[in-house]
């Protein structure tokens, strides 16, 4: 076995041996991409395997739950994370590492073969998505590329200690308190119903009436998908609403967006807490990722443009 490129929440990533490995390996890919994503078995085992760079990562109880490969030519692919691993930080800790084996082997560049719904992981890396939209084992992707130059391996927030994984609602409250804490002039929450003991929690509704009773411009949005759901009778968030509702603004998600399954806040312009999946607690919290965090900030926008104080959430009274 390999040195651990890192080890985190009982979670190792390291480079594998792909014939000793293969077992674990081919078990994760069957799993993820021909049964989940019904990506043909011709096309999966493409025979390129035993000349690729693999990482994985394991943990003592699970075994592989996690693997991606690098081909000699610089291409990444075949980023898997099993389903109960997801929204944990576990799929950025396997490609960290494949740009860390990518650099110390003297490449200028990498490249991959991004499927559209994920494209912003990858751009929170660096990544960026160049040409049209092709079909891949029946799944839309895009060219994206990344300058190792660029990008130094210092870069990596979880190796400056800035970054922390999320796996329960607790920790999760904790996350987002601290990082409303950072916030000098601003709030982008987008949540499926303002989580009740997440979002109303003290150290949350603390952090907020400090930066509106201290900042004259101020300005906390909240992007709700699913109104319906929000137990608006104990959500203490909803009262602190509309008692400042001159800074702090609701809205519903536009139907154009209603697709979209993930979860965030972004304080300022640098500071994020992240879930890839709404309907589980598991993601990650930076107080220092302005790469990762102005992304989602400019989607967010993005969809609050579109978006409009109406509907159920009038019925809410804010």
């Amino acid at each position: 076995m390999r040195a651990p490129l890192a080890d985190k929440a009982g979670l190792r990533v390291r480079l594998a041996d792909w014939e000793a490995d293969e077992a674990g390996l081919r078990n994760v890919r069957t799993r993820v991409f021909v049964e989940e994503q019904r990506v043909s078995e011709a096309e999966e085992w493409d025979g390129l395997d035993p000349a690729c760079l693999h990482a994985v990562g394991e943990t003592d109880a699970d075994g592989i739950v996690a693997t991606g490969r690098l081909h000699p030519s610089g291409k990444i692919g075949r980023m898997a994370v099993l389903p109960a691993w997801r929204g944990r930080g576990v799929g950025g800790m396997i490609l960290q590492g494949l740009l860390a084996a990518a650099r110390s082997r003297g490449l200028e560049s990498v490249y991959l073969h991004g499927q559209v719904p994920v494209l912003g992981f990858y751009a929170r890396f660096g990544f960026v998505a160049e040409g049209e939209e092709f079909d891949e084992a029946g799944i839309p992707h895009r060219l994206m590329r990344l300058s190792l130059a660029a990008v130094p391996a210092a870069a990596d927030a979880a190796a400056t200690g800035t970054r922390r994984l999320v796996t329960g609602k607790a920790e999760l409250a904790l996350a987002v308190a601290d990082v409303a804490a950072l916030a000098g002039r601003s709030l982008a929450i987008f949540t499926p119903d303002l989580e009740h003991g997440v979002y109303d929690t003290a150290g949350f509704l603390e952090a907020v009436k400090r930066l509106v009773l201290s900042r004259s411009h101020a300005r906390i949005r909240v992007l709700v998908s699913e109104p319906g759901r929000v137990q608006h009778s104990v959500n203490r968030f909803l009262y602190v609403g509309r008692r400042l509702s001159t800074f702090i603004e609701f809205r519903e998600l536009p139907r154009q967006f209603q697709g979209r399954g993930d979860a965030f806040m972004i304080a300022d312009r640098s500071a994020v807490v992240y879930r890839a999946r709404a309907d589980r607690w598991q993601g990650i919290a930076d107080i220092r990722e302005p790469r990762m965090a102005q992304h989602y900030l400019a989607e967010f926008d993005e969809m609050w443009q579109r978006s409009e104080s109406a509907g159920r959430l009038r019925d809410l009274g804010i």
